[in-house]
């Protein structure tokens, strides 16, 4: 497990960020000083917040019916080694508490499913997010992806922290 500090901006508290990895999977978890409500509407607001992050470029929004949700993600990472990557995901929301994903196609992928976890705590929210990504790659390359990989979730849950707090 990793702990560390993201980076603070305009006054933003500072956001200690813990990263396990198990194969291809990864999770981070962070505590955050807001309400549980607004980690969700951040969350829940899947383009300007997606198009936010450093690995997405660009987030399409294909159709909602209730709490289900197809959308459309761009990606372009030191991870995608310089390729543009598309995604289509299939999105369920458990209203204030969870959001499961799946991949239903995309390029240079084999899988991508995880979720997002909304809990409320003494402080604020705590988020947990899991990711597992197999890309299709040479098992050569697979060591250089997990790091790489490892170190856009870190900078994508700083990032996300800033966004929260900001605009809290």
């Amino acid at each position: 497990m990793t702990h560390l500090p993201a980076t603070p901006s305009d006054g933003a508290e500072p956001t200690t960020i813990q990263i396990q990895q198990s194969g291809n999977t990864r999770t981070a978890e962070m505590t955050l000083p807001v309400s549980q409500a607004h980690a969700w509407n951040v969350l829940t607001n899947y383009v300007a917040t997606g198009e936010a992050m450093p690995d997405v470029s660009k987030v399409q929004l294909l159709s909602r019916q209730g709490n289900l949700i197809r959308m459309r993600q761009t990606y372009q990472a030191p991870y995608t080694f310089g390729l543009t990557i598309n995604a289509t995901l299939s999105v369920k929301e458990s209203p204030k508490t969870a959001i499961n994903f799946h991949m239903l196609k995309g390029d240079r992928i084999r899988k991508l499913n995880g979720s997002w976890t909304i809990t409320p705590t003494t402080t604020g929210t705590r988020l947990r997010h899991t990711i597992t990504l197999v890309p299709e790659l040479p098992g050569m390359l697979q060591p250089v992806f997990a790091e790489l990989t490892r170190n856009s979730l870190r900078e994508s849950m700083q990032r996300l922290s800033e966004l929260m707090q900001a605009n809290n």
